[in-house]
């Protein structure tokens, strides 16, 4: 398996594109660059990394409208990678709002960290099944949203279960969980048991995302 240098030195053969991960990004186009190369490493060494890059800016924009950030006072994102969404979130919430997002992949979230230092964030290197901990440990109360970006299909059944329910319980009435998924999921890896847990539960689709996504918006 190809690892740290050697994936800096391979790429830079390819591409002619010098950088470190180790430093922040100087530039948009540089930005992208190296939120790229980190999924793709990642994606290598850990079995829970389901893209090989971030999510398109038009899905980010489709899936961003869903929610109502302007009245959002806490927002927790599962899955932020290289932060993407969590960007588009802060520039749409509010100056009191908070965000909490939690990455446990590491790698991606020492980019993240040095990517954004907006007050307002709260970034964990941690687990979404601790979730009512981290809710705990930082005094959120309940939510107004839960976005995930997580790949439900890798989790153990038991796992996907217990992590819907507690999203369930620490979010307000009223409250959303979004989750956008690889295109092609079975029912019963998500779907199903939303529909157990929420009263409405919408689905859809963002075509024009590399890969293609399903999103499911549910309310409590």
């Amino acid at each position: 398996m190809i690892q740290g240098p050697h994936f800096t030195s391979l790429f830079t053969k390819l591409t002619g594109l010098s950088f470190s991960l180790h430093s922040a990004a100087e530039s948009p186009a540089q930005e992208l660059v190296m939120s790229a190369f980190a999924y793709l490493g990642s994606l290598l060494q850990d079995r829970y990394v389901a893209s090989v890059m971030p999510t398109s800016r038009f899905a980010v924009e489709k899936i961003c409208s869903r929610i109502d950030l302007h009245g959002a006072q806490v927002v927790i994102e599962y899955g932020p990678g290289t932060g993407v969404f969590t960007r588009a979130l802060l520039r749409r919430m509010t100056p009191e709002s908070r965000l909490i997002a939690i990455e446990r992949n590491e790698a991606l979230f020492n980019v993240l960290r040095r990517a954004c230092r907006d007050p307002r964030l709260r970034l964990y290197n941690d687990c979404a099944g601790n979730i009512l901990d981290i809710v705990r440990r930082c005094d959120a109360g309940q939510a107004d949203c839960v976005l995930s970006g997580i790949p439900f299909s890798f989790l153990p059944v038991k796992a996907r279960v217990e992590l819907l329910r507690n999203t369930h319980r620490i979010l307000k009435r009223g409250g959303q969980f979004i989750a956008y998924q690889t295109f092609y999921q079975p029912p019963g890896h998500l779907r199903a048991p939303l529909r157990v847990l929420f009263r409405v539960v919408h689905t859809g689709y963002v075509i024009l995302s590399v890969p293609p996504l399903l999103l499911l918006e549910a309310t409590k």
